[in-house]
Protein backbone atom coordinates (compact mmCIF):
# COMPACT_ATOMS: atom_id res chain seq x y z
CA UNK A 1 0.00 0.00 0.00
CA UNK A 2 2.80 2.42 0.92
CA UNK A 3 4.61 1.75 -2.36
CA UNK A 4 1.45 2.43 -4.37
CA UNK A 5 0.92 5.73 -2.55
CA UNK A 6 4.54 6.71 -3.17
CA UNK A 7 4.17 5.93 -6.88
CA UNK A 8 0.99 7.99 -7.11
CA UNK A 9 2.57 10.92 -5.26
CA UNK A 10 5.60 10.71 -7.55
CA UNK A 11 3.35 11.01 -10.61
CA UNK A 12 1.47 13.94 -9.07
CA UNK A 13 4.75 15.74 -8.27
CA UNK A 14 6.01 15.12 -11.80
CA UNK A 15 2.90 16.29 -13.69
CA UNK A 16 1.60 18.97 -11.30
CA UNK A 17 3.66 21.89 -12.71
CA UNK A 18 2.24 21.51 -16.22
CA UNK A 19 -1.32 20.87 -15.06
CA UNK A 20 -1.28 23.73 -12.54
CA UNK A 21 0.22 26.19 -15.02
CA UNK A 22 -2.35 25.26 -17.66
CA UNK A 23 -5.21 25.58 -15.19
CA UNK A 24 -3.99 28.94 -13.87
CA UNK A 25 -3.55 30.39 -17.33
CA UNK A 26 -6.81 29.04 -18.69
CA UNK A 27 -9.36 29.22 -15.89
CA UNK A 28 -8.19 31.77 -13.31
CA UNK A 29 -8.85 35.50 -13.26
CA UNK A 30 -5.07 35.97 -13.37
CA UNK A 31 -5.23 35.81 -17.17
CA UNK A 32 -6.73 39.32 -17.16
CA UNK A 33 -3.54 40.83 -15.76
CA UNK A 34 -1.10 42.58 -18.05
CA UNK A 35 1.69 40.39 -19.39
CA UNK A 36 4.74 41.22 -17.21
CA UNK A 37 2.71 40.97 -14.00
CA UNK A 38 0.91 37.82 -15.18
CA UNK A 39 4.24 36.13 -15.93
CA UNK A 40 5.52 36.64 -12.39
CA UNK A 41 2.25 35.92 -10.60
CA UNK A 42 1.50 32.69 -12.45
CA UNK A 43 5.12 31.57 -12.15
CA UNK A 44 5.13 32.14 -8.38
CA UNK A 45 1.71 30.54 -7.90
CA UNK A 46 2.83 27.51 -9.88
CA UNK A 47 6.01 27.33 -7.78
CA UNK A 48 3.98 27.47 -4.58
CA UNK A 49 1.77 24.60 -5.73
CA UNK A 50 4.81 22.54 -6.66
CA UNK A 51 6.49 23.38 -3.34
CA UNK A 52 3.46 22.17 -1.40
CA UNK A 53 3.28 18.87 -3.30
CA UNK A 54 7.05 18.39 -3.14
CA UNK A 55 7.01 19.06 0.60
CA UNK A 56 4.57 16.17 0.95
CA UNK A 57 7.04 13.99 -0.93
CA UNK A 58 9.85 15.26 1.25
CA UNK A 59 7.91 14.36 4.40
CA UNK A 60 7.40 10.83 3.07
CA UNK A 61 11.16 10.58 2.40
CA UNK A 62 10.80 10.36 -1.38
CA UNK A 63 12.79 13.45 -2.36
CA UNK A 64 15.66 15.46 -0.91
CA UNK A 65 15.82 19.18 -0.21
CA UNK A 66 17.96 19.78 -3.33
CA UNK A 67 15.37 18.07 -5.49
CA UNK A 68 12.65 20.14 -3.82
CA UNK A 69 14.45 23.36 -4.82
CA UNK A 70 14.97 22.05 -8.34
CA UNK A 71 11.28 21.13 -8.73
CA UNK A 72 10.16 24.54 -7.48
CA UNK A 73 12.57 26.33 -9.83
CA UNK A 74 11.45 24.32 -12.83
CA UNK A 75 7.81 24.90 -11.87
CA UNK A 76 8.30 28.66 -11.81
CA UNK A 77 9.84 28.54 -15.28
CA UNK A 78 7.04 26.30 -16.60
CA UNK A 79 4.39 28.65 -15.17
CA UNK A 80 6.07 31.66 -16.77
CA UNK A 81 6.30 29.82 -20.10
CA UNK A 82 2.61 28.92 -20.06
CA UNK A 83 1.67 32.51 -19.22
CA UNK A 84 3.67 33.71 -22.22
CA UNK A 85 1.84 31.27 -24.49
CA UNK A 86 -1.58 32.49 -23.41
CA UNK A 87 -3.05 35.53 -25.04
CA UNK A 88 -5.06 38.04 -23.05
CA UNK A 89 -7.66 38.30 -25.83
CA UNK A 90 -10.05 35.53 -26.66
CA UNK A 91 -10.49 34.42 -30.25
CA UNK A 92 -13.98 35.93 -30.43
CA UNK A 93 -12.60 39.36 -29.44
CA UNK A 94 -9.94 39.10 -32.14
CA UNK A 95 -12.58 38.24 -34.75
CA UNK A 96 -14.73 41.18 -33.66
CA UNK A 97 -11.77 43.54 -33.92
CA UNK A 98 -10.96 42.21 -37.37
CA UNK A 99 -14.57 42.64 -38.52
CA UNK A 100 -14.58 46.23 -37.30
CA UNK A 101 -11.29 46.87 -39.07
CA UNK A 102 -12.65 45.39 -42.33
CA UNK A 103 -15.81 47.48 -42.14
CA UNK A 104 -13.70 50.60 -41.56
CA UNK A 105 -11.61 49.73 -44.61
CA UNK A 106 -14.73 49.32 -46.73
CA UNK A 107 -16.14 52.68 -45.65
CA UNK A 108 -12.84 54.34 -46.56
CA UNK A 109 -12.99 52.82 -50.06
CA UNK A 110 -16.55 54.07 -50.69
CA UNK A 111 -15.67 57.64 -49.75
Amino acid sequence: MKEGLDNFLGLVIFFSPCIAAFALVTFSPLRQLRQPVRLFVIGLANGAIAAFLSALGMLRGMISSRLLLFIVGVSIVIGAFFSLLASSESISQKKRDELVRKSDDQTDITR
